[in-house]
């Protein structure tokens, strides 16, 4: 029976067609995974100075490296500890307990070297220097891929403080 053999064929052909479709895919999928980590392991957590805390730390270890527990405070995409004796805030991932926010505005500190207390033209030639791009919509915001830095500034002359974030759909 000729017609049961090419119906078995084209099943056979489908199968396979499905297979290699699933796995490029997959391949696409964790690719794009991994270019979002790859910048965050390698060009933005090198460039963040704030007592060793870095983006996506658990956050047993960011206690750790604070030598305390902070103010906890509940926030719209998790929680967040305030270290007001270090000038510093971090927020977490209400899902994973990993951090997705960095804020500071301790002159000891830095995110991209840029220091609280800096002037805002030196803190706009850092960023352009690590090709951030700034929001069309605040002179303070700037980002790249999923990463926003926000300029923190008083009176629009010094950058006060530096919060750096993952952002999330």
């Amino acid at each position: 029976m000729p017609g049961r053999k090419l119906v078995t064929q084209l099943k056979n052909n489908h199968a396979k067609s499905s297979l290699w479709l699933a796995l490029i895919l997959m391949i696409i999928a964790l690719a794009g995974c991994g270019n979002t980590n790859s910048l965050i392991n390698n060009e933005i957590n090198p460039n963040i100075d704030v007592l060793g805390i870095k983006l996506n730390m658990p956050e047993a270890q960011v206690h750790e490296l604070a030598a305390s527990q902070g103010k906890k405070d509940m926030c719209i995409n998790g929680y967040e500890y305030n270290y007001a004796d270090k000038l510093i805030n971090i927020g977490f991932d209400a899902n994973q307990g990993k951090v997705r926010r960095i804020t500071t505005k301790n002159p000891d500190t830095s995110i991209f070297g840029i220091k609280p207390g800096v002037d805002l033209a030196t803190a706009n030639a850092q960023l352009e220097k690590y090709s951030f791009s700034k929001e069309q919509a605040s002179e303070f915001k700037f980002h790249k891929e999923n990463v926003m830095l926000t300029i923190i500034s008083m009176h629009g002359t010094l950058a006060d403080g530096v919060t750096i974030e993952l952002i999330t759909d």
